[in-house]
């Protein structure tokens, strides 16, 4: 029943959402019936893109509607897969899903990001560059000044454990560059100047200190491993493998 609730959400929010745009798109129809064919055409097809924005603009603006209206709210813990908590938690990501999907994720890096993650409870600072669809849980997320997250990253507060759902809290700190493709699990925290290499995998609870350079799967100290591998030097034994002839 509560899935069939959210599809009946989806529908409700997406519906209201496209009534701004069907109005106007109608009126410039309306209003150019005087005109030529051709200009009428090219009047219509002018206006489904702004009506496109118009509609976007709403869909922000009813997700946060309606997650206040039902309550909506998540918040850390750790929870059972059937219990209030985890249900709001399902009700609250389906609204980013909706807003990620019908509009925003067509116009990464723009205002309408910032402005949504900021309504949906996120903290987000100045200057952040989002080049990628892939945030949820909102609002147990912190970003600093001046951080840019590449395309492609997976940026979540939440993990599924054997009938249970953990929601843990992600800070990222000022100047934070996360590289393309990367995945951040719950619990994180990015250290200021920290940069993190593409295709990195971040697990639960891993802390990057600050200015720190990590990456790879699962993430790791790139500078100390290469300062590793300078001390150990191209002598060292685990560089020398000889083939043996046979005999």
């Amino acid at each position: 029943m509560w899935v069939w609730w959210l599809h009946l959400l989806a529908v409700l929010t997406l519906g209201f959402s496209f009534f701004p745009m069907a109005l106007f798109v109608y009126g410039v129809w309306k209003a150019a019936g005087v005109f030529p064919v051709w200009l009428k055409i090219l009047l219509f097809s002018l206006s489904l893109p702004l009506g496109y924005f118009l509609f976007g603009v709403t869909l922000i603006f009813l997700c946060v509607f309606a997650k206040n209206l039902f309550g909506l709210k998540i918040a850390p813990g750790v929870y059972t897969i059937h219990s209030k908590e985890c249900l709001r938690w399902m009700g609250y990501n389906s609204l980013i899903l909706i807003a990620n999907a019908a509009f925003l994720d067509v116009l990464r890096l723009s205002p309408f990001q910032t402005l949504f993650y900021r309504l949906m409870g996120a903290k987000v600072g100045k200057e952040v560059n989002v080049n990628t669809g892939g945030l949820a849980d909102l609002a147990l997320l912190e970003i600093g000044d001046n951080v840019l997250i590449g395309g492609g990253v997976a940026l979540i507060c939440h993990a599924s454990e054997r009938g249970f759902l953990r929601l843990a809290p992600t800070k990222i700190g000022n100047g934070v560059s996360v590289g393309l493709g990367s995945v951040v699990m719950p619990g994180c925290e990015i250290g200021d100047g920290a940069s993190i290499a593409p295709c990195s995998f971040l697990p639960k609870g891993t802390k990057v200190p600050p200015k720190g350079a990590w990456g790879g799967n699962p993430v790791k100290d790139l500078r100390a491993e290469r300062c590793s591998q300078k001390r150990r030097g191209p002598n060292d034994a685990d560089h020398l493998d000889p083939i043996r002839p046979p005999e």
